[in-house]
């Protein structure tokens, strides 16, 4: 039976003591973070939460239970705007006042506001390991830090920062970028203590806080004008690059490269520039030459052979890529590396 814990607060402290409340456990304060463990026969992981100043709180879980949990996140005086960022599983988020659920997929992020008649809840799935990071914003609190800022913000981030009480609904669903994620994984791993600790945690939330912004004015753009790159995106570009090594046989275009990964060339470019500082056509002339140095070091293939199991048609430009990289022909290369073998 689906345990449901209902949460009626407005920032991240105050919602985890209730829900440790709730859970029969209780939160142990180390500084200003403040922890719970998921007793042990309920499963295993923590919950823990940290309230920053101007209006900023964060919750950090990292879970797996052995009864599935719905969690209701109800306003108290008002409705913060709320990141959720998904690290691992799926997690099913829901509205109220709607009969369909969203799944919010691993390297996704969901940024919503509650009306006034509506609340929110999400779903952690038994057996199912769950990691993700709430950052909560008070927006009359955050007020003052925008004060001397909003003749620079866009018309967007002025409407969703200037509901102050959260009064509209809102909702906005993505993927997030490598910056974001690669954020997330410093606040999870960091080994600091104390002052430095909070700090640092800190430091990364207002991190993630200007990424995911621009991550949403970036998107506004809709997708053909998107310049940052996803999380998901460089799964895909590392899925690619795995298809380069092992389709080497094979002769593939740029183009059909990124329909096999579900990517536009220009992201697929974009992607390998960020990751190998280099183009695809690039990467993939590098990874066939390199594949033919190894053939010749550890096979009995004659120079023909090893040319057309690296997917290159010409023996002449295979031999002038070849002597680019290595300073020799595959030829030369080759009697020399068999000499020395037999020396």
């Amino acid at each position: 039976m689906l345990k449901t814990a209902s949460l009626k607060a407005d920032n991240a402290v105050d919602i985890i003591n209730m829900l440790a409340e709730h859970l029969n456990t209780s939160t142990e304060k180390d500084n200003n973070e403040y922890c719970f463990d998921i007793l042990e026969n309920m499963g295993s992981g923590y919950i823990k939460a940290i309230n920053f100043d101007s209006g900023i709180s964060i919750i950090e879980a990292d879970v797996l239970l052995n009864k599935s949990l719905n969690l209701e996140f109800r306003k108290e005086t008002l409705n913060p705007l709320v990141i959720m960022l998904n690290i691992e599983s799926p997690i099913l988020h829901h509205i109220s006042s709607s009969d369909e659920n969203l799944k919010i997929e691993r390297f996704e992020s969901l940024m919503f506001s509650n009306d006034m008649k509506d609340y929110h809840s999400i779903t952690i799935k038994e057996n199912t390991p769950t990691s993700f990071i709430k950052i909560y914003i008070n927006r009359k609190e955050f007020e003052s830090k925008l004060s001397d800022f909003l003749d620079d913000l866009s018309p967007d981030l002025e409407t969703l920062f200037m509901d102050l009480n959260g009064v509209n609904l809102f909702h906005y669903n993505g993927h997030y970028s490598l910056g974001v994620s690669e954020a997330l994984d410093e606040i999870k791993n960091c080994e600091q203590d104390g002052l430095m600790r909070s700090m640092f945690i800190e430091s990364k939330v207002y991190e993630i806080l200007t990424l995911h912004f621009q991550q949403y004015s970036d998107d506004l753009e809709g997708p053909e004008g998107r310049k940052i790159l996803r999380r998901s995106t460089m799964d895909k570009i590392e899925k690619a690059a795995t298809l380069v090594k092992n389709e080497m046989a094979t002769t593939c275009s740029v183009n059909q490269l990124a329909k096999k990964v579900g990517l536009n060339q220009n992201t697929l470019q974009a992607g390998f520039q960020h990751m190998f500082n280099s183009s695809v056509n690039d990467y993939v002339r590098t990874k066939r030459i390199e594949k033919a140095k190894e053939l010749i070091e550890t096979t009995d293939l004659n120079i023909t052979e090893i040319t057309y199991n690296v997917g290159i048609n010409s023996r002449s430009y295979f031999s002038k890529l070849f002597k680019e990289k290595y300073k020799l022909t595959p030829k030369q290369y080759l009697k020399r590396y068999r000499n020395s073998k037999t020396a």
